[in-house]
């Protein structure tokens, strides 16, 4: 399996010198960030400058793209249509990149009053039609998309990223434990029933309900990772283990330095003991 670490959490720093700082501690690449969060911004967008582009290829080190945008599930049109373009220039320049393999997220807010049960108001049938005509443009390109179930939002449990994936053929799994780990508290059940179409696996960790949770570092919460990892390899998964850390938004304390060196340390370890 192949180590790399989410670009979000450097947040600030020029993409180059992220790249470096994240080859540095280990990894064997990096994911780019393209999602605006509250405490992150992109690191790579369909407004990235062709030379910039070119510079980030020469390294030859990014993995993937999370191509997370609000919107693929709106009820306007023209928000969805602005929304799958969006997404599919980026994985137009994730060729561009050596690493075609972005993946998308349901990204529509839920309604305060169902927050305990993990719906939205997003529209499903229209989130299912924008990751039809999503996965069909990108297929041409040789990209291949991944869906990332996420607490709180359209899609966040396993049996509703089932039936998305069954609607959608050529769909595969972002397979990130945190957010299965709150609203089904049962993360190796969850890679045992998506291993098989999963593409991507991200490392953070987590605890509570989708009502109260946190993201803590990797290790301190409830995610029993070599389990996860067991469960994967079993459905013939080998590919690429992303570190995504948001633990400081949580209370962690850490410094740039010691995240990146004891997440691939936690990495490394994990993965090497599921084998």
């Amino acid at each position: 399996m192949r180590t790399s670490f989410h670009t979000g959490f450097l947040t600030g720093v020029p993409v180059l010198d992220a790249i470096a700082r994240i080859q540095d501690a280990g990894f064997d690449g990096v994911e780019l960030n393209a999602e605006a969060l509250p405490w992150a911004e992109p690191h790579i967008g369909p407004d990235t400058p062709r030379s910039v582009i070119d510079r980030i290829a020469a390294t030859g080190a990014v993995t993937s793209i999370a191509a997370h945008r609000a919107g693929l599930a709106d009820p306007d049109p023209a928000r969805r249509l602005d929304a799958i373009t969006w997404t599919v220039e980026l994985a137009k320049i994730s060729v561009d990149l050596g690493a075609s393999l972005i993946h998308v997220i349901p990204g529509d807010e839920p309604d305060d009053s169902v927050l305990s049960s993990g719906t939205s108001r997003g529209d499903v049938p229209a989130f299912i039609a924008s990751l039809r005509a999503i996965v069909e443009q990108t297929q041409s390109l040789g990209v291949t998309v991944g869906l990332e179930p996420i607490v709180r939002q359209l899609i966040s449990t396993t049996d509703q990223a089932l039936d998305v994936l069954d609607a959608v053929p050529g769909l595969g799994i972002s397979f990130d434990p945190s957010h299965l780990e709150v609203t089904t508290h049962d993360v190796t059940d969850a890679a045992r029933r998506l291993g098989s179409r999963t593409v991507i696996v991200a490392l953070k960790d987590a605890e509570g309900e989708p009502d109260r949770f946190t993201f803590p570092g990797l290790g301190a919460g409830d995610v029993d990772f070599v389990a996860m990892l067991r469960a994967l390899r079993g459905h013939g998964f080998d590919g690429t283990v992303v570190v995504e850390h948001e633990a400081h938004v949580f209370g962690d304390t850490r410094d740039v330095s010691e995240v990146l060196t004891q997440s691939y340390a936690f990495a490394r370890t994990v993965i090497d003991t599921s084998r």
